[in-house]
């Protein structure tokens, strides 16, 4: 394509320079030579379009091949020599036919309709009247010229003919995505036909001036076949010039006999007149033409009358379906409703049509109609979308539409709704999901209504409160004392005080505030207002539950622990949920009937709960427990006689955690009987070490939980932890509380008499405490019995403790048990406790809980004496017997 320009150039300048005629020959010739390259190398060989291709690239050197033969001849004259091209070039003629042919499918030639032949017949006539016209004259030319000029006129009029005539069926029969190329081909053909033509024509009538002229019409024809074969090899990339192609080639065989009209027309109004070729021509051109228009019209009025019917098919489809369809235009009108639809709304298609879908005269809900724009402008028009209609009885209709956005498409241009009314099944989702977020005894939301709440005054925090907005706060009541009712009471009774209880809470709160039963007798409160607000709800809450509750089975009192919880943007509807619970545990450790507010400091507490209880459970696999020893001593003989194992962790972040504190956590977290077994190891291990006290063993107590007891594993437990330390069973001595030996389960019963059978003794731990009886001492199989601390601490003070005790000592000499009084921390309680005749006592005045090398040192150092008489005044020493002195640990 880049030497089209300059090719034609040469053959323009050498048209005007008579001494450079044959240049322009010599340009033409390179030209079709370099255009058969092209057409024959361009595409893949095994490619079937590109064979036609190959023809015409063949077809293409058949004007080169002439022009060797008439050089190499010599022809005498110029007649000779356009015979003698001529000759060679008819056959390029009939191979460019069949190439052009070729590049149409068979199948659409057979699919020729009435209306495209006579098209293709009247373009042929056409061309033929044209450019017998255009190479002959408009006179009669004819009888001027020899039998032989004019056979080769005709030939070249019926070859030129019948090659547009070619093109224009590959115009009309190829694919849609060739016609870019087809138009481009067309064009080529029309240039090198009329160039070549014309040249012939000029040669043969004398008129050798203006032959070189036409070659710049060749040259120009071989560039547009060469861009035709390119556009056929890329993908087509322009819809709209296929479109434009396909419309060329039908008004290109009108336009051919408004030319033909012309060479008749003019010709007779500057007084020639035409041959009879044109005339002839001329007529069938207009009988063409007019069959053609006949033709026409008929497959237009059939056309019509299916397009009609199938208008009314699908019309009649769209009125039988029950699918209601909406049509709305670029500006979101009413353009067409289903009758379905129309009948829906009480109405009619006639009605609706033309309202405009955002207007208050609309039957749509004004915000479903926004949303639908907005979506529409978004590109997100995919999908379902609830609508909400009003209807012709007032009411309101719920429809579920898929939107499908057309307006790109220019046979529609239209947003098409295809809706279902749904309004039974959105009435039905909405009492299920009253069901679901209800509670059937109270009326109240229930836990999923409660936490939907939550979720919504999260989502509010989220967004940023506005500068008057108020905040936001939840209660969490937890309501005390439901337990006595149901013991004294039956399950309607039960009801019916939750039923009160949430009534009370509903008329404290303000109306548009929440309250909600989560579970049980756990009730929530959304609160509009900040923490003081919220606070000073909570004293009302509290007292409002406070008052007697009345009922048939009798008069209830009840109390109730309130956690206060502000909502902070950020946080989700667990963390809040988790805050609420931890206050409410602050508020029951603080007391009853109180309420306390979430901070960061019961945040911080929980969060060390939380820490703690995931660690524990490895606590004793990474070294983190030891275990302490505080001495037992003989009242009499004032010597250690036995020493009690504590166990103690020692984090490597937290620091000591002191029992009191990891102990619950373990017996909750479902590892106590883990950590008492390693007790049981250890201790054992470690007083099997330990030497004799003034020649008699010292014995070993444990502390034993119910959870271990209950858990079946306790005999087999202290079977292997003796097996393993080679400790004596008669030294063990396991301490077990009174509630866990009174268990209504026989199991109970049943191990401790192993236990007993094995040689362990059993010892009553912190009695004096709970339900702690006089009676019980009779009853329960136990070796040891140990007054708790509350008895010691007010026995040199308090008549009664001293009676109290008193009264066990005898007891349990009586019994044959031993009786040892723990949390001994002033001189003042062991002597009166001595006095009493008391055996044995431990605690802070006497020595403090002891790691095994201090206790060791005590019993080998000290021969096990410790007394709080023998303590030195200045060096807390204390001499041994024989021996020098010796420092021990206590805690006055």
């Amino acid at each position: 394509m880049t030497c089209a320009l300059p090719a034609a150039a040469a053959c323009l300048v050498a048209a005007l320079v008579p001494a450079l005629h044959p240049l322009g020959e010599v340009v033409a010739a390179l030209a079709g030579l370099l255009t058969a390259a092209v057409l024959w190398t361009t595409g893949r060989a095994a490619d079937r379009s590109a064979r036609p291709w190959r023809l015409l690239a063949a077809a293409a050197l058949f004007p080169v091949t002439g022009l060797l033969v008439s050089v190499l001849a010599a022809p005498s004259s110029l007649l000779e020599e356009v015979v003698l091209r001529w000759v060679v070039i008819v056959p390029g003629y009939v191979l460019a036919v069949v190439g052009l042919l070729g590049m149409v499918e068979r199948a659409a030639l057979r699919r020729t309709c009435p209306r495209a032949a006579l098209e293709l017949a009247l373009f042929a006539t056409a061309a033929l009247v044209v450019m017998q016209a255009l190479l002959v004259g408009p006179g009669n030319g004819w009888t001027a010229l020899s039998p032989v000029a004019r056979l080769v006129l005709g030939s070249a009029v019926v070859a030129t003919a019948a090659t547009m005539a070619a093109g224009l069926t590959v115009l009309g029969g190829v694919a849609a995505h060739r016609q870019r190329m087809a138009a481009v081909l067309f064009a080529g053909l029309v240039a090198l036909c009329v160039g070549r033509g014309t040249g012939t024509s000029a040669a043969l009538l004398g008129a050798t001036d203006a032959v070189p002229a036409t070659r710049v019409a060749v040259v120009v024809g071989l560039a547009l076949l060469v861009l035709a074969r390119l556009l056929d090899a890329a993908p087509a990339s322009d819809p709209a010039a296929a479109g434009r192609a396909a419309q060329l080639r039908s008004v290109l065989p009108h336009l051919a006999l408004v030319v033909v009209v012309g060479l008749v027309v003019v010709p007779l109004a500057l007084g020639v007149v035409p041959t009879p070729v044109t005339l002839v021509g001329a007529l069938l051109c207009v009988g063409l033409s007019a069959a053609h228009r006949w033709v026409a019209a008929r497959e237009d009025h059939l056309r019509g009358a299916r397009l009609r019917r199938d208008e009314a098919y699908f019309r009649s489809l769209a009125a039988s379906t029950s699918e209601a369809v909406l049509v709305l235009d670029a500006r979101l009108r009413v353009g067409w409703t289903s009758p379905a639809l129309a009948a829906l709304l009480g109405s009619t298609p006639a009605d609706l049509a033309g309202r405009d879908l955002l207007s208050g005269r609309s039957a749509v809900d004004a915000a479903d109609a926004t949303a639908l724009r907005l979506r529409l402008e978004a590109g997100e028009a995919s999908g379902l979308l609830t609508l909400h209609v009003r209807d012709g009885a007032g009411g309101v209709r719920c429809l579920e539409a898929s939107v499908s956005d057309l307006r790109a498409d220019p046979a529609v241009a239209s947003v098409v709704l295809h809706c279902r009314d749904v309004t039974e099944r959105e009435t039905r989702e909405r009492a299920l999901e009253e069901l679901a977020f209800t509670d059937p005894l109270t009326g109240l939301p229930n836990r999923a209504g409660w936490e939907a709440a939550l979720a919504g005054a999260v989502e509010g925090s989220a967004a940023g409160p506005a500068a008057d907005a108020p905040g936001r706060a939840l209660l969490l009541v937890d309501v005390c004392g439901l337990t006595e009712v149901r013991e004294h009471a039956d399950r309607d009774t039960v009801s019916g005080v939750l039923v009160e209880l949430g009534r009370r809470l509903r008329a404290t709160v303000r109306g548009d505030e929440v309250v909600a039963r989560v579970a049980g007798g756990v009730f929530g409160v959304l609160v509009t207002g900040d923490g003081d607000t919220a606070d000073r709800l909570a004293d009302r809450c509290l007292a409002a539950l406070e008052r007697p509750v009345g009922t048939p089975a009798g008069v209830f009192d009840l109390t109730a622990d309130v956690g206060v919880v502000v909502v902070e943007p950020g946080l989700s509807v667990g963390e809040l949920t988790g805050r609420a619970e931890t206050a409410v545990a602050a508020a029951r450790a603080g007391g009853s009937a109180r309420a306390t507010r979430w901070t960061d400091a019961l945040g911080a507490a929980a969060a060390r709960r939380d820490r703690l209880r995931e660690d524990l459970p490895g606590a004793a696999g990474r070294g983190e427990l030891w275990l302490a020893f505080q001495p037992i001593v003989s009242m009499d003989e004032q010597r250690v006689v036995g020493v009690e194992a504590l166990l103690r962790w020692r984090h490597p972040e937290l620091g000591d955690v002191p029992p009191r504190e990891f102990v619950p956590i373990a017996e909750r977290a479902g590892v106590i009987g883990e950590l008492q077994r390693w007790v049981l190891r250890e201790a054992t291990a470690t007083a099997a070490g330990l030497p004799d006290s003034d020649g008699v063993p010292l014995r070993l107590g444990v502390n034993t939980s119910a959870s271990h007891v209950a858990a079946r594993t306790l005999v087999d437990d202290v079977a292997a932890a003796l097996a393993s330390s080679g400790l004596a069973p008669e030294r063990l001595v396991l301490e077990v509380t009174e509630a866990t030996l009174l268990d209504d389960g026989d199991f109970v019963a049943i191990d401790v008499q192993a236990l007993r059978l094995m040689g362990v003794h059993v010892a009553l731990d912190d009695f004096g405490t709970g339900t702690s009886s006089l009676l019980h001492l009779t009853r329960l199989p136990i070796d040891v019995l140990k007054l708790d601390r509350a008895f010691v601490s007010r026995v040199d003070r308090d008549a009664q403790s001293r009676a109290l005790c008193e009264a066990v000592v005898t007891v349990g000499r009586a019994l044959g048990v031993d009786v040892v009084a723990e949390g001994v921390e002033t001189p003042a309680q062991l002597g009166v406790l001595r006095g009493l005749g008391l055996g044995f006592a431990q605690g802070f005045l006497l020595a403090r809980p002891l790691p095994p090398a201090d206790l060791l040192r005590v019993l080998r150092e000290g021969a096990g004496s410790l007394w709080p008489g023998l303590v030195g005044l200045s060096h807390d020493v204390f001499p041994a017997a024989g021996g020098p002195p010796v420092r021990v640990v206590r805690g006055a």
